[in-house]
């Protein structure tokens, strides 16, 4: 009896997804961290531009994803399709995600009352 290995199967879709979305979060970490290397003045304008355009990408994603929060208490359903439709990551990632942002000031800023239910909807897990 052969004990042959298996081949390799293709990645499923939802692990293409999840290295992709980390692959993204790993990029814009690494942006981040060469935006803090001291450069000399004449970049000066640059850096403050490129940061400007990491925390307005960071903010367009807060609402995104609290929005879509939002708009889906309202209506029940296949939320992990449309999880998957609106930001191609898994409902594993996008709950992540969404515990994240909800400590920040930004999403306070933006939809008080739906990140105090959700922080008292995580208190009660």
């Amino acid at each position: 009896m052969p004990t042959e290995p298996r081949p390799a199967s293709a990645p499923a879709a939802d692990d293409a997804a999840a290295l992709d979305s980390a692959a993204l979060d790993a990029a814009a970490v690494a942006f981040a961290a060469a935006d803090s290397v001291v450069e000399p003045v004449a970049h000066a304008s640059s850096t403050d531009a490129s940061a400007h355009d990491l925390q307005s990408a960071r903010e367009q994603r807060i609402r995104r994803v609290l929005d879509f929060e939002g708009r889906w208490t309202s209506h029940g359903g296949a939320k992990a399709r449309a999880i998957r439709a609106e930001f191609g990551w898994t409902t594993t990632r996008y709950y992540q995600v969404l515990d994240g942002l909800l400590e920040t000031p930004e999403a306070l800023h933006h939809d008080p009352m739906l990140v105090r239910r959700l922080l008292r909807v995580r208190e009660g897990r």
